[in-house]
């Protein structure tokens, strides 16, 4: 039998831009982005993470010049509430008590509160981290990356996802068709999610409750752009990995939202998402 996990969305602060931008034929005006991360709770191996969301450090990380730019063109707004310390204490549990975080991508945004988590180990995609570190400061800054948010033993700590066991999605994942078992019981499945970077990683799995969720980060930005097939505009294509295997996951995603009704399709940005779902995994 499948593990199932427990799990709560978190909103760890959100930025705010101008929607047309994230979405085709969007509006002018600035709309907030929540940045969602996922508290896993592993019945064996306890409390996990997908992402990190904001933290102190971000702000820290982007005082400098050029680094000012990313929260200039981007604003951030974080609250003591909805720090990861906090909505961890919530659950009655501590920044050391994480000991698998599973970072979908090495974007600012998504591991801003890493260096929090004394005990963690970090999965993330080969060519993930691979191309974090060979971007220069200003071309890491071009595509989101920040790596003075790593820690120092980062590496030392690092699991990449694709050096665990290849699986085969079922049937019902279709167009998606292979993923890695990341704790060896089947329980988290990371799908590979390209495009966005170049190795951006979902994760899959089952609640107690019996629903089978999948975390799909920055693939797209909402599921109403997805529903209504608008994907983002020329603007933000630009900052992508690859353009074209974007297009293909978000029409992956596309055809799971219309033929899967079982699967409840999380990204890390959409606010309907958080409305809906934050109210039921709270």
């Amino acid at each position: 039998m499948t593990t199932t996990l427990g799990f709560h969305l978190l909103r760890i602060g959100h930025c705010s831009h101008p929607e047309c931008v994230t979405q085709r034929g969007g509006c002018l005006r600035s709309v907030p982005f929540p940045a969602l991360a996922g508290l896993l709770l592993h019945p064996r191996l306890g409390p996990m993470l997908f992402d990190t969301g904001y933290s102190d450090a971000f702000f820290a990380a982007t005082q400098p010049f050029p680094e000012r730019l990313y929260r200039l063109v981007t604003p951030v707004s974080l609250t003591s509430t909805e720090a990861l310390p906090a909505q961890l204490a919530r659950h009655a549990l501590a920044p050391h008590d994480i000991r698998h975080v599973f970072l979908s991508h090495l974007h600012a945004d998504h591991i801003a509160g890493i260096g929090e988590l004394p005990n963690a180990r970090f999965f993330a995609m080969r060519e993930e981290v691979a191309a974090m570190r060979r971007a220069s400061r200003i071309g890491g800054l071009r595509r989101g990356y920040l790596r003075t948010l790593l820690p120092a033993s980062f590496d030392t700590r690092l699991t990449c996802a694709d050096d665990c066991e290849r699986v085969v999605l079922p049937r019902a994942m279709h167009p998606f068709t292979h993923g890695f078992d990341l704790l060896g019981d089947a329980s988290v499945i990371g799908v590979p999610l390209l495009g966005h970077t170049p190795g951006q990683l979902g994760i899959l799995f089952r609640t107690a409750g019996a629903r089978s969720i999948f975390l799909v980060a920055d693939a797209c930005w909402s599921l109403e752009a997805v529903r209504d097939d608008k994907p983002p505009s020329w603007i933000a294509s630009r900052l992508f990995s690859d353009k074209r295997a974007f297009l293909a996951t978000f029409a992956g995603l596309r055809h799971l939202l219309s033929s899967n009704d079982a699967l409840s399709i999380v990204p890390s940005h959409c606010e309907l998402t958080w409305r809906h779902l934050g109210r039921e995994f709270h």
